[in-house]
């Protein structure tokens, strides 16, 4: 007698047969630090619309970079447990043809940092008040989620992590290969994760993040999200140019050298609203919002449940 196929077994089937055609037959759709995006267009099955994946892998010349082969690991082991609306959606880990890993996810249209820096070169100034509280509410889920149900910091919170779909019908939150684990109080669990240290990109960090010893908490992603705030706002990075150009050098300096870079990171004051930037009255309530969640004293920046309560109770209005 032949043995019943399940659906999970059945998928298990479908994924094996499944192959991912070399990088050069696939568009690129984005990048990241030694992994590249591509766009993975399937086949209809049963006369029947099937929608595009996006694949992550690692780039070529970074084929032996194990840290980032690791992160792609975690990552997927990460997403395939997460299912929210505001959270790309997982849909496998496979092997490429040359033995390498990849992590197929649901393909979104287009990337939040994409979106503010193509903005900036078309000098439109910021977006509107009403987008920019659509996107914090949906990160605001995001977070919530993350935090409260499935306990986990996401680490790396900023605009080039954030995935929009459609005309921003949906904001989803995506790149988990640094999570660490939480408490139900929101601090970092020194049980599950003993030696852990917050990994996420420096220009987005807390200030708390970047002095030692590291104290780790759900607030260091709410001083990131205000950041990002920000970030539509002012349509660029949340330091100087200098400091940027710095930072991208990071791996490759010299201690003495490093350490005067984190003293400028950790004196540097709460990014300014561009004295060019004119805002109306419809920006009040974010910049309310920029300003508690970035707050130097992590205990006065609101929790992500405390700022959907905000954006539920607050009719955001202008433009998008």
């Amino acid at each position: 007698m032949s043995e019943f196929c399940t659906p999970q077994k059945h998928n298990q089937q479908l994924l094996s047969n499944l192959r991912i055609p070399p990088s050069p037959c696939m568009k690129k759709i984005g990048y990241g630090t030694g992994v590249a995006v591509y766009e993975l267009q399937r086949s209809p099955a049963f006369n029947q619309f099937r929608s595009p994946w996006a694949i992550k892998k690692l780039i070529k010349r970074k084929n032996e970079n194990g840290p980032i082969q690791t992160r792609l690991k975690n990552e997927a082991e990460v997403l395939r447990k997460l299912v929210h609306p505001n959270i790309v959606g997982f849909r496998a880990f496979l092997q490429g043809a040359d033995g390498k890993s990849l992590l197929a996810m649901e393909e979104c249209n287009s990337c939040l940092g994409d979106l503010i820096e193509d903005r900036n070169d078309n000098e439109a100034g910021p977006f509107g008040a009403k987008l920019i509280s659509k996107v914090a509410s949906d990160v605001a889920h995001a977070l919530a989620y993350l935090h409260n149900t499935v306990l986990l910091l996401h680490c790396d919170l900023k605009s080039y992590n954030v995935l929009i779909q459609g005309q921003f019908q949906t904001c989803k939150l995506c790149d988990f290969g640094v999570c660490l684990p939480l408490t139900k109080d929101g601090e970092l669990d020194k049980e599950s994760a003993p030696c852990a240290e917050y990994e996420g990109t420096k220009a987005w960090s807390a200030p708390e993040i970047l002095d030692y010893p590291q104290v780790i908490t759900t607030k260091a992603d709410i001083y990131s999200y205000g950041l990002i705030i920000w970030e539509m706002i002012a349509l660029c990075p949340p330091i100087s140019a200098d400091l940027a150009t710095d930072i991208s050098s990071y791996s490759n300096l010299d201690p003495d050298t490093l350490a005067d870079l984190l003293d400028e990171m950790r004196a540097r004051e709460r990014p300014a609203i561009p004295s060019n930037v004119n805002l109306g009255t419809d920006y009040s309530f974010l910049l309310e919002i920029y300003y508690c969640s970035t707050h130097e004293n992590r205990n006065e920046r609101p929790s992500a449940s405390d700022l959907i309560s905000l954006f539920q109770n607050t009719d955001v209005a202008g433009k998008q």
